[in-house]
Order: structure tokens, then C-alpha cells, then sequence
């Protein structure tokens, strides 16, 4: 009977020892999966940086080479006032033509709407 009183102050004493290390190692786990989240959130907002960054850039850029453009145009005789100008009545007058093709053929301008849609579609999918 001793042995087996024995025995089972072993088995408890194992056990107790298992829990405190499943306890530990889950205590290890959670340490690590907040680790990493606190990782994954600070690379998040590094690349949001970068990336605002980057959208500055670009658009100085895009800007410094409009100022160039308009500038060598107008160093050649280009009013670009003028083209603007041009520009804004020929894309009003387009407007105004599209409107009055949808009005007078709806049914046309559908099937070109959805014509335009599949090959835009089919070009992306390449």
C-alpha cells in the first residue's frame, strides 16, 4: 500500500509539474504573439510613412515638371492660358456631345459602355 501512496504523490507531483510548464510555455507564447503584433503595428506605421512620403515626392515632382513644361512652352510662343482655355471648351463641348448621343440612342450607348468595360476588364487581367 506504501507503493502505491507513493505512486501517486509521484503521479501528483508530475502533474503539477506539467501544468507549471504548459502554464510557462503558454506564458512564453503570449509574450512572443504580442511581440509580434507590436511588430507587425510598428512596420504598419513605418510603411505608412515611407509611403506619405513617397506621395510627396511624387507629386512635387509631378508639379516641378508641369512648371518646366508650361515654362518651355511659353519660351516658344505658347500661350498655355490660351490651350487651357481651348481645352476646357473642346472637352465641354465632348461632354455635351456624349450627353446627346445617351439621350438620343440609350440602348447604343449601353452596349458600348459594357463593350468598353469587358475589354478594359480583359486588358487588367493580363
Amino acid at each position: 500500500m506504501a507503493t502505491t501512496t507513493s505512486a501517486k504523490r509521484q503521479a501528483a507531483a508530475a502533474a503539477k509539474r506539467a501544468k507549471a510548464g504548459a502554464d510557462a510555455a503558454a506564458g512564453v507564447a503570449e509574450n512572443v504573439a504580442e511581440e509580434a503584433v507590436d511588430q507587425a503595428r510598428s512596420a504598419g506605421a513605418r510603411a505608412k510613412r515611407r509611403a506619405s512620403a513617397l506621395e510627396e515626392s511624387l507629386t512635387r515632382s509631378a508639379e516641378d515638371i508641369a512648371a518646366t513644361v508650361t515654362q518651355r512652352l511659353r519660351a516658344v510662343g505658347v500661350d498655355t492660358d490660351k490651350m487651357a482655355d481651348v481645352a476646357r471648351e473642346q472637352a465641354s463641348d465632348l461632354q455635351q456631345l456624349i450627353e446627346d448621343e445617351i439621350r438620343e440612342r440609350p440602348l447604343r450607348a449601353l452596349g458600348i459602355a459594357a463593350a468598353v468595360g469587358l475589354f478594359i476588364g480583359y486588358l487588367s487581367a493580363r
